[in-house]
Formats: structure tokens, sequence, C-alpha cells
């Protein structure tokens, strides 16, 4: 088996670290996988005020993040399924603050979403390093190998910088952690609707969710050919989806039991095709930088084949995401919000 290891020699973690080595580490994992999971869901009635699900909803996103951060900063040897969990836990709490910001401090709310998205920034390549290093470990060829290193190279120095984010944030005796709790009891209607009667989830999960939906299909009717668009397609995708992760409890089981899965599929199905390019992007960096001629070869014939997965992807997608499919997701959402309100009027 392949390792990483360090410049001194030692041993940094193995590929792949799916089988844990002691029983307590494994039964942290399976808390943790189940942790993110549970968190996935916000769960309301519809006639709770708006302010009570913020908070819970709010509470839920931001406390995996805290449970998360120290795991994948000091743990990360142990499973690199945390530095994952991380990433899309940060993810969901940028949704949810934005989902919600107009209730809350929005000095609060700003700092707590940069240092989210300091920790977003600083796994994405922690975990580009992962999937690469998997595969890589895979090859038992000399190239592979040589490769390995210089992947588990970039690994160690982007787990620095997940440290260095854990270690701003639990500064100064968790200043993180105090600033979450202060802006969850800071959570109330604002402005000029501060004297009006506080709005049900349902009415305020009506008027947040349509304008995200139609800002999703209107992006979908443009050129997905052009690099561009695809990529804007595929975050209004992925917006959409936290967005009825956090309000779907307020409309009909079939927005979570149809829809739903029909965008998860069309987000992974984009997703891959994203994480084709990110690795095409990679490599060809690597290879314009190598002088090495036998690495140079390993390189060109990964880069290939990568190419080669992309257009295939991509090539999968079309045929998936035909008229008929497209129909099929509008009609989905529309059966329980209702029509696109820009072409009611």
């Amino acid at each position: 088996m392949l390792f990483c290891v360090r410049p001194n020699g030692d041993r940094w973690f193995d590929w792949p670290s799916i089988r844990l080595r002691d029983s307590t580490i494994d039964s942290q994992k399976r808390k943790v996988e189940v942790l993110a999971h549970a968190a996935k869901w916000i769960n309301a009635k519809r006639t709770e005020p708006v302010t009570e699900v913020a908070v819970r909803s709010l509470k839920s996103r931001l406390e995996l993040v805290q449970q998360l951060l120290p795991l994948a900063a000091t743990k990360h040897r142990e499973s690199i399924e945390y530095v994952h969990h991380l990433r899309v836990a940060s993810r969901r709490a940028e949704a949810t603050l934005e989902m919600y910001r107009e209730l809350l401090p929005p000095w609060r709310a700003t700092w707590i979403q940069k240092q989210l998205g300091r920790i977003r920034r600083a796994t994405n390549d922690a975990r580009d390093d992962d999937v690469l290093a998997l595969r890589l470990s895979k090859d038992n060829s000399s190239p592979a190998a040589e490769l390995l290193k210089l992947v588990c190279e970039h690994r160690d120095h982007a787990q620095q910088a997940v440290m260095d984010v854990y270690e701003r944030m639990t500064r100064k005796q968790g200043r993180f952690d105090r600033r979450v709790k202060k802006l969850l009891q800071r959570v109330h209607i604002r402005g000029k609707q501060r004297k009006s009667k506080e709005p049900s989830f349902h009415i305020w999960a009506q008027g947040h969710l349509r304008p995200i939906l139609d800002d999703f299909f209107e992006t979908a009717q443009g050129d997905l050919n052009a690099t561009d668009r695809l990529h804007q397609f595929r975050i209004a995708g992925k917006k959409l989806r936290y967005a009825l992760e956090l309000l779907s409890a307020s409309f009909d089981s079939s927005l979570r039991e149809v829809a739903y899965p029909l965008l998860e599929a069309l987000q992974d199905k984009l997703g891959r095709i994203n994480d084709h390019a990110s690795a095409s992007n990679r490599l060809e960096r690597w290879l314009s930088e190598t002088d090495d001629a036998e690495r140079g070869k390993y390189l060109s014939e990964m880069l290939h084949s990568e190419r080669q997965q992309l257009l295939e992807s991509q090539q999968r997608f079309f045929a998936w995401w035909s008229v008929e499919r497209q129909i099929e997701l509008r009609r989905a959402f529309e059966r329980v919000v209702g029509s696109d309100s820009r072409t009611e009027n």
C-alpha cells in the first residue's frame, strides 16, 4: 500500500484511509457521518414564527461546522472524510446565513460568513488532493508513485491552511464560538418590518424560495455548452438545493421526495464535470512545470485520460438533461410552489 510521507520520513496517513485502525476512531467517524446526514434537512412546522426556524437552522448548521473543524484540522490522519464533511458543512452554513441574512445583525453575520469562506477555501485544495491521491494509490507504477509524493507534499501544505483557519477561529478563548452564540441571540425581524406581525415560516419560505427557483430555470435557458454558463448553472443548482434543505418542510412532501432527487442527480452529474475539469487544469499545470521526461509522459497520459472522461461526462449530462427532463423537473416544482412569477406578469 502506498503512503503519503512527510519530509522527515514519518508516515502521514495511508490511502485509502477508510479502513480505520481503532474502534474509538471508527465510532467517531460513524458519529460524524450520522451528524452530517441528520443536519441536512431542517424540520419545522408551517405555522412556526420564522425567527424560531431561523435560529434552529443556523444553530444546526453552525454547530456541525464547530464539531467538524477540530477533527479536520487535528484528526485528518484518521479519516479523509472529516475534511470532506467540513467543506460541505461550511457551504450549507453559508447558504443558511444568506437565507436569513435580513433577520441577522449585519456585522456579526458578515464576520461569520468570512470565516466560513476561509474554511471552504482551505478545504477545497485538501479535498482535491485526497481524491487525486486515492486515484494514484491504485496505480503501482513508478511514475504514479512519484506523482503521489508530489500530491502528498501539496496535501501537507493544504492541511496547514486548514490548521491556520482552525487556530484563527479558536484563538482568544474561542472567538468564533462566542460570536456564533451572540448571533443566535440577535435573530429578529429588522428594518421597516420590525413593528409588523412576524411572518410564519410558510409565508417566509414561499417568498424566498420562488426567486431562487426562478433564477435556476432562467440560468438553465442559456447555452450550457459554454463553460462559464455551465458553471453558473451548477452554482444556481447548488443554491436551490441548499434552499430546499432549509425550506422544504414548509411545502408538500413531494418537494423533498420528487423534486429534490431530480435536482440531486443533476448536481451529481455537474459535479463530475467540474471534478474532471479541475483535475485537467491541475495536470496541465504540473505538465508545464516538469522537466522529468518519465513524469511528463505519465502526466500526459493522465491528462489525456482526464480530458476524455471530461468529454464523456459532458456527453452523459447533455443526454440526461433533455427537454423532457427539464419539463419533468419544472413540473415537479410547479406542482408545489406554483409557476414562475415572472411569466405570469
